[in-house]
């Protein structure tokens, strides 16, 4: 008898034990509520006290063609939050669709400023009438200024706008060292690729084999074409192995053909096709 009410008293022991030790779980897990909710708070506080609206706007870079005031207008107009959630790579974006904008650099600088580096786009060439190319072929929208008039013209309604600028620095390397120089560069619609140089003559290139009747051109240069620059008209290089000079001089207008070949001579071929 004895035996059992110590038996009974152990378990009812044991049963507050654990009955303790669930209530003390119970009080750790409220604490650890308790706490994360105050880290929360706290944190959501203090963001919102460093998140502060971005009243500085700072814009760096050389402009020649960029109104520095309109990129101050467009950043204002696109700032979607304060100095901590402002979505900077979002923003660059934005900002890069500009046509004479070529990059961006963004940085924060506490406690409310946004600085923009920005690099402009540089026009290479004129594009038709409306328009300037940089040097992927990228289209610049903008009314033609006196101090852009100097730059090369790039026409054709056969290719696009970034074939042409490929093509244009390919053949300026090519007749670099004749120093001339492309002032336009035209495709027409069948594809015919033509040459007007800064010394006013026309080089009709063709429609294939550019690279191979440039070089041709400048051997010819080189063999004592340039001795008779200011006397040239127009130079055809769409034949086989030579080229044909016509004259400005209308005594000397019978075209010249130049059979190029390691010593160069002077002969008449067939027209070119």
């Amino acid at each position: 008898m004895a035996k059992l009410k110590q038996k009974k008293a152990r378990g009812k022991k044991v049963k507050a034990f654990l009955e303790f030790e669930e209530l003390i779980r119970s009080l750790k897990l409220l604490i650890a509520l308790a706490l994360l909710i105050t880290s929360i708070a706290v944190t959501a506080a203090g963001f919102r006290n460093l998140d502060r609206p971005l009243t500085n706007i700072v814009v760096k870079g050389k402009f020649s063609h960029l109104d520095q005031q309109v990129l101050i207008s467009i950043l204002t107009n696109e700032l979607q939050g304060g100095f901590l959630s402002l979505d900077l790579r979002e923003l660059k974006l934005i900002i890069e669709t500009h046509p004479w904008i070529r990059q961006v650099t963004l940085t924060r600088q506490w406690p409310s400023t946004l600085t923009a580096e920005v690099s402009e786009e540089v026009p290479i060439a004129r594009w038709g009438k409306h328009a300037f190319l940089n040097y992927q072929g990228k289209k610049l929208e903008m009314e033609h200024s006196r101090t852009l008039k100097s730059l090369p013209e790039l026409q054709s309604p056969f290719v696009s706008s970034e074939q042409m600028m490929q093509q244009y620095q390919v053949l300026t390397q090519q007749i670099a060292s004749t120093g001339l120089i492309i002032e336009r560069l035209v495709c027409d619609s069948n594809g015919l690729w033509s040459i007007f140089t800064s010394e006013g003559f026309e080089l009709i290139v063709g429609r294939d084999q550019l690279l191979l009747r440039m070089r041709r051109f400048v051997l010819a240069w080189n063999f004592g074409l340039d001795t008779r620059l200011h006397a040239i008209k127009r130079v055809d290089l769409r034949y086989p192995n030579g080229l044909a000079v016509s004259w400005k001089n209308q005594s000397l207008d019978a075209p010249e053909t130049r059979t190029i070949s390691y010593i160069p001579t002077v002969s008449f071929v067939q027209r070119p096709a």
